[in-house]
């Protein structure tokens, strides 16, 4: 499974970058190159790092629900750290980011990716029937 999800990082870090601007437009006052260098820059480590390790959770959580639909149930924990992404990303780089309310620039990023590094998975898992 380890195997699985640093190849959906490997194929969600040329996704992201590019989808992330046309979402969020306006969020550096970038034009689109530029804002796409940006997210690059600043997507290899947090989708290594966090998103590999809160997807790896959220397969292991989904297992262990008594829901039937393992696969909504990934998604919602997929979901909820991709949210959850706003903490480290505040304690890191912008503690102002907590004054914005829940749903700020950092944590609709971590939406996005989280959900794009889900169906990237999905994709994946289905195309190499490993989920």
């Amino acid at each position: 499974m380890l195997f699985q999800k640093i190849q959906s990082a490997l194929f969600s870090l040329f996704i992201i970058p590019f989808v992330l601007p046309l979402v969020l437009p306006d969020a550096f006052e970038l034009s689109y190159w530029q804002s796409v260098l940006v997210y690059a820059l600043f997507a290899v480590p947090v989708v290594f790092l966090y998103g590999t390790t809160i997807s790896l959770l959220s397969e292991y959580l989904s297992e262990k629900t008594p829901f039937r639909s393992k696969r909504m149930t990934s998604l919602f924990y997929h979901l909820i750290g991709g949210w959850l992404f706003v903490i480290p990303y505040g304690l890191l780089f912008d503690p102002s980011i907590f004054e914005s309310g829940l749903f700020n620039f950092a944590s609709l990023i971590g939406l996005m990716s989280a959900t794009l590094f889900f169906i990237t998975d999905q994709l994946l898992g289905h195309y190499f029937k490993t989920s």
